[in-house]
């Protein structure tokens, strides 16, 4: 059986695909050189090596080159998309660092567009080659399926409905099957790989694979356990990964890999940087304002609970007067919110300037100092006091598994109309279950025009 992960196949597959982006660069060059004024060809070869090279780092570790995995058709067209707007945006980054590089945003636009065009119907031609081979029943891989229960006989409806992954049936295998009996199928029958499918729970005793594992090694036969442990967890995701040289599978609830964890790091970055440049603007106006009009330091630290319960000092301009913690206790009572958040309007502790900041959220602007340090991001979920992670239910921890927020989907979705503590949580789950780069975009975007709404924050 060919390897899902062949490096000969994607070699090839990612050549073709720097051919076309170069034909693409071409065609883009004599279309606009008509209709412009260029630079000889040769003096944009930064814009086209540094589109080439994101696309084929994209495309590498988002299995776009990888066509002998089953499931490289699904989803295509939105991979393709999704792979070339971070390639150019990447891509033009450069050419905006880079002094004296030569460039041109039409040129790139319509390099980038013919791209994607020649790209796209590339995957689909293969995608149709591969599926017309795979019904003419050409490179089908002979299987036999080994087990029972429910996923056994999902995996074998799965692969009788789709013929394009090039998977055949040719045995189903029951648990009682005795060994010796297990040794002769293989013997009399063109196999390719066995189906391992093991119920979590056995109701017939004394099963045990290893006999059956080691007739395959002996034979020679692939051997590809389905492990039923998805089945055991309602959300989370599981992986294979390889630790301290044993195969392992970790399951995890928040499903971001390690590019998209980059990606949001820069995008804090340079989001955190911009936010620096409004901080040290206001700062002197601000600071002025609070130390007039009430007694105590301009910021306001308190310890927060970050990502997976890790803790922090978070910083703010300080809106309350220096006895807030102390008046808390007496007013909690009067909290407007159910459970593990306490909130009240007109709050008496907040200060004249204070409640200005709050309008205008201004009082927040001191957590970019957090967001440049790792310990906060743009946008997640807003970071809790530890006496109210003290309150959570269990399920409630999962929106303390990312790293906290400036702002979230909570803070844009009802403000202070929202007062119950799971709906909060709601929010904030759909949000780490949703996560993209374009919905931080928007969530901020939606942040500055809640900031300029009549009600105030609290």
């Amino acid at each position: 059986m060919l390897k899902e992960h062949s490096s000969f196949v994607k070699q090839t597959i990612a050549a073709i695909d720097c051919m076309l982006c170069i034909l693409a660069f071409y065609l883009a060059y004599l279309i606009n050189s008509n209709y412009h004024n260029l630079f000889p060809i040769y003096n944009y070869w930064i814009m086209t090596a540094g589109f080439i090279f994101f696309y084929l780092y994209f495309a590498w570790t988002r299995s776009l080159l990888s066509v002998l995995n089953f499931n490289w058709m699904s989803g295509l067209f939105r991979r393709i998309l999704m792979i070339f707007i971070s390639a150019g945006i990447l891509g033009a980054s450069v050419l905006y660092i880079i002094p004296n590089s030569y460039d041109s945003r039409l040129l790139y636009l319509t390099f980038a567009f013919i791209s994607f065009v020649f790209i796209s119907a590339e995957k689909y031609l293969i995608k149709r080659g591969i599926v017309w081979l795979r019904k003419k029943n050409h490179s089908i891989t002979p299987i036999i399926i080994f087990g029972r229960g429910r996923q056994a006989s999902q995996i074998f409806h799965e692969i009788s409905s789709h013929p394009e992954w090039g998977i055949r049936v040719i045995r189903k295998l029951d648990l009682s099957i005795k060994p010796a009996e297990f040794e002769d199928v293989l013997k009399n029958y063109y196999v390719e790989e066995v189906f391992f499918c093991v119920p979590r729970k056995l109701t017939r005793e004394g099963f045990q694979i290893d006999e059956y594992l080691r007739i395959c090694e002996e034979m020679g036969r692939p051997a590809r356990v389905l492990l039923n442990l998805s089945g055991a967890t309602s959300f989370a995701h599981w992986q294979y990964h390889p630790y301290m040289g044993r195969p392992t599978l970790i399951s995890h609830t928040v499903e971001l890999d390690p590019d998209q964890v980059l990606f949001k790091r820069m995008f804090d970055l340079v989001g955190g940087v911009f936010g620096l440049m409004i901080l040290i603007v206001i700062y002197p106006f601000l600071a002025l304002a609070i130390k007039l009009t009430s007694k105590g330091p301009v910021f306001f630290k308190q310890v927060r609970v970050g990502k997976n319960g890790k803790r922090f000092v978070i910083y703010k301009f300080r809106s309350m007067t220096m006895d807030a913690e102390r008046r808390k206790v007496e007013l909690l009572d009067q909290n407007e919110c159910d459970g593990a958040v306490f909130k009240i309007k007109d709050d008496p502790r907040v200060t004249l300037v204070g409640r200005f900041m709050r309008k205008f959220s201004l009082d927040e602007f001191p957590q970019i100092l957090n967001v440049i340090k790792g310990e906060m991001s743009l946008v997640g979920t807003r970071p809790p006091t530890p006496d109210e992670v003290a309150k959570y239910q269990k399920w409630h921890h999962r929106r303390i598994s990312i790293r906290p927020g400036v702002t979230g989907l909570w803070q844009v979705s009802g403000r202070n109309k929202i007062t119950n503590f799971d709906e909060i949580v709601k929010l904030d789950l759909k949000y780490i279950d949703n996560w993209s780069i374009w919905l931080d975009i928007k969530i901020i975007a939606k942040t500055l025009l809640v900031i300029f709404e009549r009600d105030s924050a609290y």
